[in-house]
């Protein structure tokens, strides 16, 4: 499942140039692991409304970097947008600033460990990121992923910084008319030397880009016709 990390954080590769102002379901007996994300206390602000994406940000009380949420409708079927979302490989020609993405460790259709890396500006080095992660549906037939950095999978590049916090979260929800409600958030920590004042200033341009992208590239036909998740059922 797509980070999105570059979403939120890539973006800081056009910081100091472009800165932006505006096997089986596990439904029963699901691990705390697997849960939905716990609401928290502090309000999402919305930063940036456009073409039917909205990104909102807060405060994150573990990092001087925000937190992102982003919401859009789409029209595809679940298991279109989960075919593209799983399909790893292709990330750098629609995700923002992603230069390679390969998956490391398959252990089920609903569960696989994967490796991105971003491109940073000189004289900043670029960021790699391994991630841990699964997939769900749950009873009313929304499908749920939760994503975590795991930087001890592989060791480390010596030409990379590697990303060593990292959460995400996405709620894909049926909605109506073959559309679906997308919900998306994530959590994360650079590393490296970038002040974190320069990552908030930016945080809307990458997830932005990448929404759009997405919207474009989920309607390509082998994502469309995709069938092969045994564990979605099509509401």
């Amino acid at each position: 499942m797509i980070t999105l990390y570059t979403l939120s954080f890539s973006l800081i590769g056009n910081s100091f140039q472009h800165p932006v102002s505006t096997q089986s379901r596990p439904i029963n007996g699901m691990s705390s692991r697997m849960l939905p994300p716990k609401a928290e206390t502090t309000d999402w602000e919305l930063v940036v409304s456009k073409g039917g994406i909205n990104i909102y940000t807060r405060p994150n009380l573990n990092s001087g970097v925000d937190e992102v949420r982003i919401t859009t409708q789409i029209k595809s079927s679940l298991q279109g947008i989960m075919a593209l979302l799983g399909d790893v490989r292709e990330y750098p020609n629609w995700v923002f600033k992603c230069i390679m993405a390969k998956r490391l460790k398959t252990v089920s259709e609903q569960e696989y460990y994967y490796y991105t890396q971003s491109d940073m500006p000189f004289p900043m080095k670029d960021r790699d990121l391994v991630i841990h992660s699964r997939q769900w549906q749950d009873k009313n037939g929304v499908v749920y992923s939760r994503s975590e950095g795991v930087p001890d999978f592989i060791s480390d590049d010596e030409n990379m910084v590697r990303i060593k916090s990292f959460e995400a979260n996405w709620k894909i929800a049926p909605a109506k008319d073959g559309t679906v409600d997308l919900d998306y958030t994530v959590k994360i920590d650079p590393g490296g030397n970038i002040p974190a004042w320069v990552s908030n200033l930016v945080i809307t341009k990458g997830p932005l880009k990448t929404m759009e992208n997405l919207l474009e590239f989920v309607s390509q036909q082998k994502y469309q016709q995709a069938k092969d998740l045994s564990y979605i059922n099509e509401k």
